[in-house]
C-alpha cells in the first residue's frame, strides 16, 4: 500500500489545504451540482433534462464513503488487491457493499486516480468515480464552459 505524500494531506494552512481545494474545484464542479452554475442551460425541456440526469445520478450512484478504522475481517484492496488485514484502517464505499474496502490512498477515481475528495463518490459497473468523471461517462462536456451537453 502506498503512502499520501504530504503535500496531499489536507492540513489547516499546508499545502494539502491548497491541493484539497483545488481537488474539489475539478472533482466536483458547480455546474454539475446545480442549473444556477449552469450558463448556457436552454429553456424548460434542457433545464429538465438537465434535472432528471442530476437526480438519477444523485439516486443511483452518488454516495459518500466512510472510513472504518478496524475493519473486522481481513478483504481485499478493490483497487491494489493488496490485503487490509483484520482491525486495519479501510474506506468502505456503502453502494458496493460493507465488505468492499480499499487502503485510503486507493480510494481514488477510475479515470484521473485522484483521492476523492471528502470521500464523494459515484459507482458505475463496480467502479468508482469522481463526480466530474461521473458525469462524462454518460454525458460529453463542452471544452470552452466545461458544462455537460445535454
Amino acid at each position: 500500500m502506498a503512502q499520501l505524500p504530504n503535500h496531499v494531506v489536507p492540513r489547516t494552512n499546508s499545502a494539502g489545504e491548497k491541493y484539497r481545494e483545488k481537488q474539489l474545484v475539478m472533482q466536483l464542479p458547480r455546474q454539475d451540482l446545480s442549473p444556477a452554475y449552469c450558463r448556457h442551460l436552454g429553456g424548460a425541456p434542457e433545464r429538465k433534462v438537465y434535472e432528471e440526469f442530476v437526480n438519477a445520478r444523485n439516486e443511483i450512484a452518488l454516495d459518500i464513503g466512510y472510513v472504518n478504522p478496524n475493519i473486522p475481517n481481513s478483504i481485499e484492496c478493490h483497487k491494489c488487491r493488496g490485503i487490509l488485514e483484520r482491525n486495519e484502517m479501510a474506506v468502505i464505499a456503502p453502494k458496493l457493499g460493507e465488505s468492499t474496502g480499499w487502503h485510503p490512498p486507493c480510494f481514488a477515481c477510475n479515470v484521473c486516480d485522484q483521492l476523492l475528495v471528502d470521500l464523494t463518490y459515484c459507482v458505475k459497473e463496480g467502479q468508482v468515480y469522481c463526480e466530474r468523471h461521473y458525469a462524462e461517462l454518460h454525458k460529453p462536456r463542452c471544452s470552452a464552459c466545461d458544462e455537460v451537453s445535454l
